[in-house]
Formats: structure tokens, sequence, C-alpha cells
């Protein structure tokens, strides 16, 4: 996968793997975000809509637009993930998308964040790497009506937070959350045999892409 390293956002360090399914083309339907905020804050996030090709990738684009412009109007995660979700379930024709999305406050080191049937978060500590407990959320475009909890972790400067989909770790002959698993175990590896300013980019050249018949994208970032 490609990889594309940005400059610090707001105190945060980005770095993106991104790819498309072999087969589908130029364009795929997953995204990222890592969006400065009025304020100081940062807007972390990844989706994925559901295909392949031309109409998952003019969804995403607009579930990104969205995403955007309501980050930066000052929504919290959850209602940002609200309102996408009404947006899909107005289409004519069925269209689900899974996503999560975080407010990144360097002021006290807090990440709030929701998700909408994404795959949970990882953080990197020099402790190991786990999951972040995963607040309620369901996929968007299946209920209008649904709701998105949030959750709030405080992120020390040294650790890495790692959002992804499913194309990361997804793989045929096994379950997802084996692949989950992997990710983090190439994670840990990458944690233990780096310097603290190479950490990001170690972790990132070390997550291997097990499927690529799927778009995949993973983001990390870490408060520098």
């Amino acid at each position: 996968m490609a990889i594309g390293l940005r400059d610090q956002v707001n105190g945060v360090r980005v770095g993106v793997r991104y790819a498309v399914a072999e087969h589908a083309g130029p364009v795929g339907g997953d995204w990222y975000l890592s969006t400065p905020l009025p304020g100081g804050d940062v807007m972390l996030a990844v989706g994925d809509v559901m295909g392949h090709g031309r109409a998952a990738a003019a969804t995403m684009l607009r579930l990104r637009a969205a995403m955007t412009r309501l980050a930066l109007a000052g929504d919290e995660p959850g209602t940002i993930l609200a309102a996408l979700n009404r947006m899909l379930c107005r289409r004519s024709a069925t269209t689900l998308a899974t996503a999560v999305c975080g407010r990144f406050r360097p002021a006290d080191h807090s990440l709030t964040w929701s998700r909408a049937g994404h795959l949970p978060i990882l953080r990197a500590t020099a402790a190991g790497v786990t999951a972040l407990d995963q607040p309620a959320g369901m996929a968007l475009g299946v209920d209008p009506a649904a709701r998105y909890a949030t959750a709030r972790v405080v992120v020390d400067p040294g650790d890495l937070l790692l959002m992804y989909t499913d194309g990361v770790v997804e793989r045929r002959d096994r379950a997802i959350d084996q692949g989950v698993q992997g990710l983090a175990d190439d994670v840990r590896v990458a944690m233990r045999g780096s310097a603290p300013g190479e950490r990001l980019r170690t972790a990132l050249d070390c997550a291997r892409r097990d499927n690529p018949d799927d778009d995949a994208c993973l983001l990390a970032a870490e408060p520098v």
C-alpha cells in the first residue's frame, strides 16, 4: 500500500497507508480524515463504503465531505455519524458504510470517539497494543433513527492510535478478529524495535495488507 506522511496537525503526527482493490480500478470506497479544527483540536476518521468502483467512490466522497463540514462546524463524533446515517438512509438505493471518527484535544490529550459498525481503534503503548472499548453504533444506512454513543480515552505522547478498514485485516481463511490481532502483533513488534520518532513510520511499514481484493486504509496518529 502507498504510504503518505503528513506534517504535524495541531500537535498530532499522522501517517496513512491506502490501497484500492486490485480488480476495481483507480477508485475505491475507503476514506480517511486528519483535519485541523478551529480551537486547536483534530478530527481523525476512517470509513468504508460497501462495494467497489465508481459508485462506492462517489458515495465515499459525499460522506467524507459531509463529515469534514460537520466537524469544522463543531459537531461531536456521535452527532456526525448520526447525520451521515440519515443521509445514507434517504438514498433510494441501499448503500451501507462503516466509519469511526474521533476528536482529539491536545489541551488535555483526550480522544472522544464514536463508531458506526466499524472495527475497534487500536492503541499502542510501551506496555503493548490493545483495542479501545467500543461504543455502541450500527453501520450507516440501516436505520434512520440509529444513535451513536461516544467514548473517551486519554492518549499520552508516545502512544500510537490506529484506525483501519477491513481490507487491512480481513482474509477468507480466518476470522476477522484474528486479523485484528495480527495487525496488533505487527505494530507491537514495530513499537519495540523503533526509536520514538520513527514508531509511526515503522508501524505503517510493518502492517501487512491481507486482502488485495478489497480496498484498504490504515491511519496511524500520535500526539507529539
